[in-house]
């Protein structure tokens, strides 16, 4: 598993008055996505909290005590599930969200929005 940099222009919103907070987008263009690899976001902390969430409506929740790699996730008909291995993990530095076509959070041609917090 690697983490993906192809085909994403990034913007993040990081208020230095701010500490522990990252709010952001990734804009990714038509590259075909590794399903294998994970969108790795570079936050400068070890989250507790991640939300992100895609054009299509896709939404998916980190909390601090869920197992590493799992998420909630809400789809586009409003279906809440818990994912398995296929989520978000954390990281010293940020946060990882799986490219698993089943959670569908990442998407090429899509825009991911972000935010997490300590």
């Amino acid at each position: 598993m690697a983490d993906n940099t192809a085909g994403q222009t990034r913007t993040t919103a990081q208020d230095p008055g701010t500490p522990g907070i990252a709010i952001g987008k990734v804009v990714f263009d038509a590259t075909a996505l590794t399903v294998g690899d994970d969108l790795f976001i570079n936050c400068g902390f070890k989250p507790r909290y991640v939300k992100v969430r895609n054009a299509n409506g896709v939404t998916v929740e980190f909390f601090e005590g869920m197992a590493e790699g799992s998420a909630f996730k809400l789809d586009v008909a409003g279906a809440a599930t818990l994912s398995g291995a296929a989520g978000v993990k954390t990281d010293p530095r940020g946060f990882r969200v799986s490219q698993n076509a089943t959670l569908a959070a990442v998407v090429a041609s899509q825009t991911l929005y972000y935010c997490a917090m300590v």
